[in-house]
C-alpha cells in the first residue's frame, strides 16, 4: 500500500454504529510508560509503517488498527487527538531513554497521532506489537500505549493487547484489568487482506466516561 493512499484514503471502514449499553464498558486507564514521546519525533503521522514515500517499509507484521471513540452515552467523540507508540520488531522503543543492546530499526516510525473523524473513527497502520524482557527475567506481553486527549487536556491512557497471546496470563499489567475491561483491552488481530496484501487488522473501541 502506497503511503499517501493509505493517509488519504478516508476513515469510512474505522467507523461504527454506536455500541449498545450492555456493551459499553469505560476503557480502562493504564499506566503511561514506559517512553512516551514528549518531544515530537520529525515524522508522527498515522502510519507507523514506512517513514517517507519511497521508503522500505519497517520490520514485522502490518496490522491496521481501527476504532471509534464513544461518550458512555453512544455519542462519538469527534476531534479528538489519538495517539499510540510501541516498541519495533526487534523489541526496541525509539526513544533516548531505551539503552536496550538489541538493534533498532531505523525504518519504524515508533509513534503516531490522528485526529477522530465525524464519527469517531480513527485508523493507523503499525506493525503488529512483540513481545520484550523489562529485566529481572520478566517479560511484556506484547502491546501498544494509547493515549486520547480532547480540547489539550489527557483524557485516557491505556494499553491494547492481542488476544490468544500466551503472555497475557502473565503480565503485570494485564493483571490488573478487571474481567469486564478485557474485552475492550485485549482483542483478536485478524486477517487484514481486503485493505492490504497480507496485512493483519485488529478494532479497539475507546469508552470515555
Amino acid at each position: 500500500m502506497h503511503r499517501r493512499i493509505f493517509l488519504g484514503g478516508g476513515l469510512a471502514i474505522g467507523a461504527a454504529a454506536p455500541l449498545h449499553a450492555a456493551e459499553r464498558i469505560v476503557t480502562a486507564q493504564q499506566v503511561e510508560g514506559p517512553f512516551y514521546n514528549y518531544d515530537l519525533p520529525k515524522v508522527h503521522d498515522a502510519d507507523l509503517v514506512r517513514l517517507l514515500a519511497g521508503d522500505a517499509p519497517a520490520l514485522g507484521q502490518v496490522t491496521h488498527v481501527l476504532g471509534t471513540v464513544q461518550q458512555w452515552s453512544g455519542r462519538p467523540v469527534t476531534g479528538a487527538l489519538v495517539e499510540i507508540w510501541q516498541c519495533d520488531a526487534n523489541g526496541r522503543y525509539h526513544h533516548p531513554d531505551d539503552h536496550e543492546a538489541r538493534p533498532l530499526d531505523p525504518r519504524f516510525q515508533g509513534y503516531g497521532r490522528t485526529l477522530t473523524d465525524a464519527s469517531g473513527g480513527f485508523r493507523f497502520r503499525t506493525i503488529r506489537p512483540v513481545a520484550y524482557g523489562i529485566g529481572g527475567g520478566e517479560m511484556r506481553t506484547p502491546h501498544i500505549h494509547l493515549a486520547l486527549s480532547t480540547r489539550g487536556v489527557r483524557r485516557l491512557t491505556t494499553q491494547l493487547y492481542v488476544e490468544g497471546e500466551a503472555l497475557n496470563e502473565k503480565d503485570s499489567e494485564v493483571a490488573k484489568l478487571l474481567p469486564v475491561q478485557r474485552a475492550g483491552l485485549i482483542r483478536p488481530f485478524v486477517d487484514g487482506s481486503q485493505l492490504e496484501a497480507g496485512a493483519q487488522m485488529v478494532r479497539y473501541d475507546l469508552i470515555l466516561a
